[in-house]
């Protein structure tokens, strides 16, 4: 028996199923299922591509099927916007710039948006907007993504709350030395393998543990902190070419530890602000450290 187009699927175990062909869902459009879809709802959608700006919903999440999550067949080319007072997940699914973000999070309410599985694909513009000024956080758990031209970066934060990548593969094939930035909360990496550039300005934070970063191929500084935040840089390999791999800003805290650093800068670690380190190894021909202030680790 063939599906039929339903206000509401009876036939199937989620409610709303999204395809380009009428026949095989209850909508062919994302939008029109959000529209139709209330918290605690899941809306399934089937491969294809959507070129559509979605205004995500509290409590309604979107999925491809479970089979597709590493190497997706759902695409959206568009921006998905949050500004509500919640949280809602997206899985599975390919996340295409269309000349904006891929997803914005804005406003002033406690929003929470989890990607789980999904592809960033960054081809002509910064991938993640988040600017929520409420107690708000965005979770990327097992993506990956790319960052396909100059210009761009995976995302940029200037919200109190968390940017959070864990257990992600970033490529940067447009050698983009644009930064991951964050100006008011953290911005945490976790067990990643990325090409990204870090920066901080004013009160923002770093937290990059268990990662490799390598920005060789444009011999450009990995993380440079700048304002009064600082960071934490711990267990990662960070290979930057010719460049110094740690940049540590005036009036900016640094503690970096067990890192294995690869660089031909005479100086690994510059700046003028303050590095608390310990057991940090150097694997290229630099090695020296011109930070202003320089303080041992102590380790609890």
């Amino acid at each position: 028996m063939a599906n039929q187009q339903l206000s509401t699927n009876t036939f199937a175990v989620e409610k709303w199923i999204v395809s380009p062909t009428a026949s095989d869902g209850t909508h062919t459009t994302i939008g029109a299922a959000l529209a139709s879809a209330s918290s605690g709802d899941t809306i399934l959608i089937r491969p294809g591509q959507y070129t559509e700006n979605l205004t995500l919903k509290a409590g309604v999440n979107l999925t491809a099927y479970s089979a597709d999550g590493d190497i997706p067949n759902v695409t959206i080319v568009g921006k998905c916007t949050a500004t509500f007072t919640g949280t809602a997940c997206i899985s599975g699914i390919r996340l295409q710039t269309n000349s904006d973000f891929l997803l914005a999070v804005t406003g002033g309410n406690n929003t929470n948006v989890n990607l789980f599985r999904c592809y960033l694909n960054c081809t002509n513009n910064t991938g993640i907007s988040f600017t929520s000024s409420g107690n708000s956080n965005v979770i990327v758990f097992y993506c990956s993504g790319d960052t396909g031209t100059t210009g761009i970066s995976l995302g940029t934060s200037t919200a109190g709350g968390a940017l959070n990548f864990s257990y992600g593969n970033y490529t940067n094939t447009g050698n983009s030395t644009t930064p991951v930035t964050t100006s008011t909360g953290t911005v945490y990496f976790r067990y990643c393998t990325c090409g990204c550039v870090f920066t901080t300005s004013s009160a923002g934070k770093l937290d990059l543990r268990w990662n490799i970063i390598d920005t060789a191929a444009s011999n450009t500084i990995a993380i440079t902190t700048a304002g009064t935040g600082g960071g934490t840089v711990l267990h990662n390999s960070i290979s930057c070419g010719s460049a110094a791999c740690i940049s540590v800003g005036a009036g900016t805290t640094v503690s970096a530890f067990s890192n294995l650093v690869t660089s031909s800068a005479t100086n690994v670690f510059t700046g003028a602000g303050t590095i608390k380190t310990a057991s940090n190894a150097c694997n290229g021909t630099g090695s020296g450290d011109n930070v202003v202030t320089i303080t041992p680790l102590t380790l609890i």
